[in-house]
């Protein structure tokens, strides 16, 4: 069965989903394209995944199509199984390379480690030591996926898998990209790479507003798969200037090399990433880089800049209206049943323990087998639930909260009333501090909680009534965003190349340094050195990123702090002495001062 064949959608929801279908343009030296779910599971081995044990071939490859997919997955749903297209079972593929005819040219200007500052080149090696005991890929994955997906994927017949529903105003249409593998590690120096990825792009229309002059809604916001944003920053608004529209209706996204990740503009786009075990770390790491800017470079609107950038740079192949190629559309309704029913992995099971090289599970479910939130609450997910898609029904629902308001002030101010006279009625004739005055503190306490609650709506009808009477202009495209992701601005000439190299050599030679300083090995000579050499090395850092003074200050600081707690460790008890006695001297001022005004 075709792809095209699978599903037979309403004409209507088809026609609504090619009329809003985005555009994919991909960077120069892309590996992965969207592919058929169908045909990769064709080609894909099933595995048992019980953690107990070593995992199980449940299906060879070329035994498996999507109807056996989704009756073998059980009353589990799959959620212990795994596809595999590069057959783990077997050797893992390390002697396979890409044809040298065949591997996408090389990115262009590539300067990763010289985005970021010296911290951030740490952590990257911290995390490239971690794959040594962390469950990663295996070796050659890449390259098996690569001729999978030439020889079986037909990735010059690109696809998208498409869904329409409506929840409350807005109609919602969400389009999902299946890749056969995520190469962002090892392609292009990224975080992490996995077999298998799920990417999508969900596009709001104001399912209230009237048609356009073509009988379509109108597009209000979309959202992009992205690596760090949520909520509020997940989506932005229709006419976003960062926002790159083709033939008026259809959004352009800028995929990432092997990430495969959406940026709203082209560029180099540098990644925070934070770790899920150690989210208390990156926040104290994301702290420091505030006061510590030159030993820690922070991307835009905050967050250690943990050295993975993402190059959305849409140089590459396009895909879409206006472009050579088209999308070949696959509409997800109920006859669809392997969405629905497998929830398990698109893609080899490394058991990593911080997730990143395991496979991904499907479009509906996230890899613990629930419901993906976007998939179940899209609306609520991009922070649309609290958003009016139009000027007219946001007037109406303010004037409906105003009348809500101004009824239960009125009801408030009625209670308050009637609860002050039975006050006072059940304390008339008694003394005021008697016992059974004081058993009614609590009824004052409702009486002042009664009070606030109508001062606060009455506050908030006055400005509701405001905002009706004044119909206030609407807010920038960017006033929702806490975090605006944009593009880095390169380092280029000759500087950027002495950064280039630079941040390639200072990271094992400051590495050096810091265990000549703190191990006893190397004697008192040597120590000296090694601070030397450190001081050396970041000032160089500073030099070249134009931070000098400000990496001087840093030394200051430093050295002032060790000798504070040198002092500390060997005077302890002066260490103590010495603020009492200022407090002492603070406190018999002010003592003086006060007793002098009397």
């Amino acid at each position: 069965m075709s792809d095209s064949a699978a599903s037979r959608p309403q004409h209507a929801e088809l026609d609504l989903l090619r009329a809003f279908e985005p555009v994919i343009r991909f960077t120069r030296g892309e590996f992965f394209y969207p592919v058929s779910a169908r045909l990769y599971v064709a080609r894909a081995a099933l595995w048992s995944d019980d953690p107990d044990r070593e995992p199980r071939r449940a299906f060879a490859a070329t035994e498996l199509d999507l109807g056996a997919l989704t009756a073998h997955s059980g009353v589990t749903l799959g959620l212990d199984h795994s596809l595999s297209g590069v057959d783990v079972g077997a050797e893992h593929h390390e002697h396979l390379r890409i044809p040298i005819k065949e591997r996408p040219p090389p990115l262009a200007g590539v300067s990763r480690l010289a985005s970021v500052g010296v911290t951030a080149r740490m952590i990257d090696a911290l995390n490239r030591l971690s794959l040594l005991f962390r469950g990663s890929v295996p070796g050659g994955s890449a390259a098996r996926s690569f001729l999978l997906q030439r020889d079986h994927l037909e990735p010059e017949r690109p696809i998208y898998y498409a869904r329409v529903l409506r929840d409350g105003p807005w109609t919602i249409c969400q389009y999902w990209y299946f890749y056969s593998f995520n190469n962002w590690r090892s392609g292009f120096g990224g975080v992490n790479e996995h077999e298998g990825d799920w990417e999508q792009v969900t596009i709001y229309l104001d399912g209230d507003g009237g048609p356009d002059d073509e009988g379509l809604p109108h597009p209000r916001w979309v959202v992009f798969s992205a690596h760090d944003e949520t909520g509020d920053d997940l989506r932005r608004r229709w006419d976003d200037p960062d926002l790159v529209i083709a033939q008026g209706r259809h959004p352009v996204v800028f995929a990432g090399a092997g990430s495969h990740s959406g940026a709203y503009a082209p560029g180099d786009y540098l990644i925070t990433v934070q770790p899920p075990t150690l989210p208390g770390v990156v926040r104290l790491l994301r702290n420091t880089a505030r006061v510590f800017t030159p030993w820690s470079t922070t991307a835009k609107g905050g967050g250690v800049a943990i050295p993975y950038v993402d190059y959305a740079r849409g140089d590459g192949r396009k895909i879409g209206v206006g472009e050579a190629e088209q999308w070949t559309p696959v509409v997800l309704d109920y006859t669809q049943d392997w969405v629905r029913a497998y929830r398990g992995l698109w893609g080899h099971d490394t058991r990593d323990r911080l997730g990143g090289e395991r496979g991904p599970a499907g479009p509906r479910y996230e890899r613990d087998g629930t419901v993906r939130q976007s998939w179940a609450d899209p609306v609520g997910w991009s922070g649309l639930a609290k958003v009016a898609p139009n000027r007219v029904m946001e007037h109406a629902m303010i004037a409906a909260r105003a009348e809500q308001a101004r009824e239960r002030a009125a009801e408030v101010r009625t209670e308050i009333e009637a609860a002050r006279t039975n006050l006072g009625m059940a304390a008339a004739g008694l003394a005021p501090g008697s016992p059974e005055v004081r058993m009614l503190a609590g009824e004052e306490e409702r009486v002042l909680e009664l009070s606030m609650e109508a001062t606060r709506l009455e506050d908030e009808l006055v400005q509701m009534n405001q905002s009706l009477a004044s119909q206030a202009p609407v807010p920038g495209p960017h006033a929702h965003l806490k975090h605006r992701l944009t593009p880095m601005e390169p380092v280029t000439g000759v500087r950027g190349r002495l950064l280039s190299w630079w941040s390639v050599l200072s990271t094992p030679l400051l590495l050096c340094a810091l265990a000549a300083v703190v191990s006893p090995v190397f004697g008192t000579s040597a120590t000296l050195i090694s601070i030397y050499s450190v001081v050396i090395l970041m000032s160089i850092e500073g030099l070249l990123r134009q931070q000098f003074l400000a990496v001087a200050l840093r030394f200051i600081a430093a050295a002032a702090l060790i000798a504070l707690l040198y002092f500390a460790w060997l005077e302890w008890q002066a260490v103590i002495a010495v603020p009492l006695l200022l407090a002492a001297v603070v406190v018999l001022v002010v003592n003086v001062r006060e007793a002098l005004r009397r």
